[in-house]
């Protein structure tokens, strides 16, 4: 069974790669490499890893939501899916919580799918 990290950082790579093409993605990873978050990392720099997401794509300050937000929030329900869990999200996104609260019913659960509440927080993390 492939691990947490493993299937994290591949889903983020699909999702950013799906998202904004394959020479942006790249772009977006040598930025993140760059700032100490290289990809391997992600799944345990969650925090870092959205602190750099903002700085390069928006993290929503003086806008309704920050495009940061919105692909985490695709991230999260990719993972979801991949992990064949049921996501019931609720509020304002943070991600680094959202990825413990996954990586600890992953690891109490390895059964059939099942359901994660991930809150939303209106605080950031």
């Amino acid at each position: 069974m492939e691990e947490f990290d493993d299937i994290l950082s591949r889903v983020i790579d699909k999702t950013i790669r799906d998202v904004f093409g394959d020479r942006n993605a790249g772009i977006i990873f040598d930025y993140l490499e760059k700032s100490g978050c290289p990809m391997e990392e992600i799944p345990i720099k969650p925090s870092q890893f959205s602190v750099e997401l903002g700085k390069i794509l928006g993290s929503g300050r003086g806008q309704l939501l920050g495009v940061a937000s919105i692909l985490e929030e695709t991230i999260l329900k990719a993972f979801c899916a991949e992990l064949r869990m049921k996501v019931d999200m609720q509020g304002g996104t943070c991600f680094e919580d959202n990825i413990k609260i996954l990586r600890r019913v992953y690891e109490e659960n390895a059964g059939p799918p099942h359901l994660a509440r991930l809150e939303r927080h209106t605080t950031q993390c």
